[in-house]
């Protein structure tokens, strides 16, 4: 049985937060204060990665509100009482990884500043480094796409891990002459997806670590639905050309672009485009399955806090309204607490592609059936075939499909 366990918070201060979490680690049957060391999770001497959203580090010019950047990215009062947990269980011994892999045009340092998260190595000197994972970064957003314009960076120090997921892969066997990941050179993205040929490059500080604890946001996305611990493994890949986001065009020609020739001719000329932003982008959600295939293919422990204290609806993952959804969602399978943080958001993790892939194939023995969930202390029954819409998110309308 796949335990997952919802609390309530309504607000980021520390011991709201410690409360809400240590809540939860209770839910999923632990009983004393070294909540991560009690379910073997994290031991003496691990190497620990913990990865927020990072996504951002401002509102873009593009959206059209600007409220509450935290609707948007992690806050730092959860992933500190994350590394709380993590560092009492090292006992002294081991590293913890903070690091992300951003969107291409977010400035570090300015989202350092931002979360004020440095403080945490300070707090854990010796024990906690901060990694921006990038080896590439876009200083001027009207360059996005053109790789030869991004300035190069140090990316992750300890290197990279080429995965080649092969016939394993949802891409295996679709033609990638359409294929388009971060760049305009899409050269490099067929290459990376022909035949058996299916390579994603991790960061070696991710992949290789013992332990890999997420903490996304509760958040919708306008590509893929919803944004949680499957999606956020966008975050682990360094070399984001080989990330497949859609097929030039539309379906006519073979594409998943856009839904029709119109709309992509509107496109073309127009200052801000939605390329992919749909419910029929039938391309982005197998490379979000691909990505968990890649990851679950090195045995590691893992763990998930799914920061929903303010949360993000409609158009994710840069343009979100707040929402208040006061919750904390945490477990050990990252594809289980994904499939609960999509119901709890009212939305059906059957029409999630990426979610329906796995639980069909009863992917890690997880299935609707084999999750328990814990609502502050108490187990929900019917949790997943319940009328109820629970938090009722927004969904932007060509993804209202996936509404319960």
């Amino acid at each position: 049985m796949n335990k997952v366990a919802i609390t309530h918070a309504d607000n980021y201060r520390l011991e709201t937060v410690r409360a809400s979490i240590s809540q939860a680690f209770q839910n999923l049957g632990c009983t004393s204060d070294n909540p991560f060391k009690e379910l073997g999770i994290v031991k003496r001497g691990d190497s620990v990665f913990i990865k927020p959203n990072w996504v951002a580090s401002r509102w873009r010019e593009s959206c059209p509100h600007k409220d509450n950047l935290y609707c948007v990215i992690t806050h730092p009062a959860v992933i500190e009482m994350v590394v709380d947990f993590v560092a009492k269980a090292l006992e002294g011994e081991g590293e913890i990884i903070l690091g992300d892999n951003p969107s291409i045009d977010a400035d570090f340092e300015e989202l350092m500043n931002f979360t004020e998260i440095r403080k945490l190595e300070k707090k854990y000197a010796g024990l906690l480094t901060i990694k921006d994972l990038r080896p590439l970064v876009c200083d001027d957003l009207k360059n996005y796409g053109k790789k030869n314009l991004m300035v190069a960076q140090s990316g992750d120090d300890r290197g990279n891990v080429e995965v080649n997921i092969g016939k394993k892969s949802l891409l295996y066997g679709i033609d990638p002459k359409n294929f388009r990941g971060v760049f305009n050179e899409r050269e490099e993205t067929i290459a990376a997806h022909t035949g058996e040929n299916q390579l994603y490059t991790f960061s070696k500080s991710l992949y290789d670590a013992d332990v890999y604890i997420s903490i996304p946001k509760l958040k919708t996305h306008q590509k893929v639905g919803a944004t949680l611990n499957l999606k956020g493994l966008v975050g682990s890949i360094t070399n984001k050309n080989q990330l497949v986001h859609w097929q030039v065009g539309y379906p006519e020609i073979g594409g998943d672009e856009y839904p029709n020739k119109e709309s992509f001719d509107a496109a073309q000329n127009a200052k801000v485009t939605h390329r992919g932003a749909w419910f029929g982008n039938d391309t982005i959600w197998r490379m979000v399955a691909d990505l968990y295939l890649g990851m679950m293919l090195k045995p590691r422990k893992y763990f998930s806090v799914i920061d929903g204290i303010i949360a993000g609806e409609g158009k994710g993952p840069f343009c979100p309204t707040s929402k208040f959804a006061n919750s904390i969602i945490a477990g050990e399978n990252l594809l289980a607490v994904d499939c609960v943080a999509a119901r709890y958001m009212g939305l059906n993790p059957q029409k999630i592609k990426y979610l329906k892939y796995f639980l069909e194939k009863n992917f890690d023995g997880v299935n609707l059936d084999s999750i328990a969930v814990f609502d502050n202390g108490k187990e929900i029954n019917n949790f997943f075939n319940s009328t109820d819409k629970y938090k009722n998110f927004q969904v932007i309308d060509s993804w209202e499909a996936i509404k319960i």
